[in-house]
């Protein structure tokens, strides 16, 4: 791991030297193998003018990538392109689909300032998603609620215990006590 910062630092330097119009940075997370996550930041057109993506990826496969010696570390370097402006489709897809040394994500329309805890926001959507347990559960406990109601009368009709979807006769006989309700109003 050691390594790796000396790398990160080296690389930080020389990709801000090299392209001046964009912000970087680099974040190692160890999640049983260390995922390194480089951030680059800028407008989408500085993106595709000489084609920045690819040599920034480049430069990272060369100076960084290949220094590393654990196989499952190197095969797990990402590269997110942060965008203040929206990115075109085209060069999102080329970008994403790009499978060389890295895998890239393009992070477009994005406002504020590219905080730590901005771009761990970003590696938990779309790395690791660690906060999909939370998810599930805020969802369970969403779909447990008690449900209101807009019209009680129909509410009342409904089966709570039985799948309705598979038995006509019962979908007949609910259609026409709702068709009753609708005529009382």
């Amino acid at each position: 791991m050691k390594n790796y910062l000396t790398y990160k630092e080296t690389i930080l330097s020389d990709l801000s030297e090299s392209f001046e119009e964009f912000t970087f940075k680099c974040f190692i997370k160890k999640i049983n193998i260390n995922i390194s996550v480089f951030f680059v930041y800028g407008a989408s057109n500085n993106l595709n003018k000489n084609d920045n993506w690819q040599k920034i990826s480049e430069e990272i496969a060369l100076k960084y990538q290949s220094k590393i010696n654990d196989l499952n570390d190197k095969w797990n370097i990402y590269i997110i392109y942060v965008c203040s402006n929206e990115v075109n489709k085209t060069l999102k897809n080329k970008i994403e689909n790009d499978k060389f040394s890295s895998r890239k994500i393009v992070e477009d329309k994005f406002e504020g300032v590219l905080t730590d805890e901005k771009v761990n926001e970003f590696i938990i959507k779309h790395i690791t998603n660690t906060d999909l347990k939370d998810l599930v559960e805020r969802t369970i406990e969403n779909t447990e609620l008690d449900y209101e109601p807009v019209e009680q009368k129909i509410w009342n009709i409904i089966p709570k215990n039985s799948l309705i979807s598979g038995d006509k006769k019962l979908q007949t006989g609910l259609l026409e006590q709702i068709k009753n309700i609708q005529n009382e109003n």
